[in-house]
């Protein structure tokens, strides 16, 4: 079953094989509150594969919070990623006849941890700071197998990874249902967090010093976190990358109506025996609001509660790519960006499209609606409660397409003449992890982001920027379309910015 939905655009991002060959090693045993885990060392780097962090949401258990984790006698094997979550496998945009990814399951709340640290850490370096990377993938596809934690590790950091209910089963309502949530992904975060909490001490890692990290889907779930009651205490620091904005975000009434439209007559009963295969939507879109949806988890959508400063006060580290998406990537997701730019801005279309100049109109303004628009105005908002850092990201000659940090991030497969790119952004980005300010001795200083300013990372190296030149076209955007204006964007506006 297919639920169809009139899509804007569309979240792109890469995705592979949710589990791997078994790893060879020295095996390391850990005790949790669940039980013993026996992971590997390798060459120093010391891997858990396939944590269970809450029981498999299956049966009744499926549009359910997560429950308890199971328990184990004696050790468990911890060698091996744990299922992705149920995902369609070659996807394309408005296929009725999807197929499960291979080796993809219900059966899929795992987390990993990586970390370098060793029994002879013990005494100089009794724990370290803790980043829980949230994968991206639209909220409909990835895991968190996806990236390699081994260059964070090394650099004196514990690094958890995590998987979350995608699609329909992390995002669903239906009145049959008969309860108030529709994020199940993330009250699977948020169990996570607690997991991390309660066990991440055993691997080395700081419980009072965690960062929740996540690039596009998994940065829309950053923000979210932070404005998420229960998710209060659980993380000290966020850092979201390149995230679309939550300005559609639907709220559980229409969810619910939708759910029932679709599923119509159906019991919870008859909701928790569908064959996964049913459940699998090739127009599942965040831009439309599908994720997150506000409910009794997320009570308010992420840029009202960063307006009203109800967000969490930690330290945040916030960006976006140059490039974003291109016209390709929207027209794969079901949209037609020549026709949304022809409507932008209604009546005052024409005064939009002087303000940016016809040719910057076409490359940017999309990219300007759905992500750095509301990057900008987060950071300002929450800059007036928080220490606050902005990037761009952007050193491919044609601009940075999305998800292009990412490997820089981790440190790997970086673009040729990329390396000292990559290794100042794992430096800056442990730097934030440990102590909540991206200072690293022999780097420039990152800016705070007050007024404009941000960090540039193109290609001569990181670069403070003390006023951002794209404000002038973000504030045409502003006024001419219903987003709200951050108080230090107007300021800068004033100023001839």
């Amino acid at each position: 079953m297919v639920l169809t939905l009139v899509v804007v655009a569309g979240v792109l991002l890469v995705t592979g094989p949710g589990s791997g060959p078994s790893s060879s090693g020295e095996p390391l045993v850990v005790d949790t509150e669940q039980g013993s885990l026996r992971g590997v060392d390798e060459q120093g780097v010391r891997t858990w594969r396939g944590i269970p962090y809450a029981a498999a949401p299956v049966g009744d258990l499926r549009w359910r919070p997560p429950a308890q984790a199971p328990t184990w006698e004696g050790e468990r094997v911890a060698e091996s990623f744990g299922a992705p979550c149920l995902q369609p496998a070659g996807y394309r945009y408005g296929d009725r006849d999807l197929r499960p990814r291979r080796t993809s399951s219900e059966d899929c709340l795992y987390l990993n941890v990586t970390s370098a640290y060793g029994d002879e850490d013990a005494e100089t370096d009794p724990s370290r700071p803790v980043i829980v990377w949230l994968h991206g993938g639209g909220l409909f596809e990835g895991n968190g197998s996806l990236v390699d934690p081994t260059v964070l590790a090394e650099h004196g950091t514990v690094v958890v990874t995590v998987n979350y209910r995608l699609g329909l089963l992390g995002f669903f309502a239906h009145p049959s249902l008969d309860q108030d949530v529709a994020n199940f992904a993330l009250l699977d975060q948020i169990a996570a967090l607690e997991w991390v909490r309660d066990n991440i001490a055993g691997f080395g890692g700081d419980p009072d010093n965690v960062t929740v990290m996540g690039g596009s889907a998994g940065a829309i779930s950053v923000n979210a976190l932070m404005v998420a009651p229960a998710a209060d205490g659980l993380f000290d620091r966020a850092i979201s990358q390149s995230a679309p904005g939550d300005s559609a975000a639907r709220t559980l009434r229409d969810v619910r109506r939708q759910g029932a439209r679709v599923f119509r007559g159906l019991s919870a009963g008859d909701l928790q025996a569908l064959p996964p295969e049913e459940l699998l939507s090739s127009t599942f879109n965040v831009l439309l609001g599908d994720a997150p949806v506000v409910d009794s988890v997320l009570p308010e959508r992420v840029v009202d509660a960063f307006a009203a400063g109800r967000e969490a006060p930690v330290p945040y580290l916030v960006g976006t790519t140059s490039g974003e998406f291109s016209d390709g990537d929207f027209r794969a997701s079901g949209s037609n960006p020549t026709r949304i730019r022809s409507r932008l801005g209604g009546a005052d279309h024409d005064a939009l499209v002087a303000a940016y100049g016809r040719p910057a109109f076409r490359e940017f303004v999309l990219d300007d609606l759905v992500f750095h628009a509301p990057a900008v105005s987060l950071a300002l908002e929450h800059a007036e409660r928080a220490p606050t850092y902005r990037y761009r990201f952007g050193p491919e000659p044609d601009g940075s397409t999305h998800g292009a940090e990412v490997p820089y991030v981790f440190g790997s497969e970086v673009r040729p003449g990329g390396q000292a790119l990559a290794e100042a952004m794992v430096d800056y980005w442990v730097a934030f992890a440990r102590t909540g300010e991206p200072e690293v001795e022999g780097l420039p200083t990152w800016p705070r982001a007050a007024g404009t300013s941000y960090l540039d990372l193109g290609t001569g190296g990181p670069r403070p920027v003390e006023r951002d030149p794209w404000t002038r076209r973000l504030r045409a955007l502003y006024d001419t379309v219903p987003l709200q204006l951050p108080e230090s964007l107007r300021i800068s506006g004033a100023r001839g910015r």
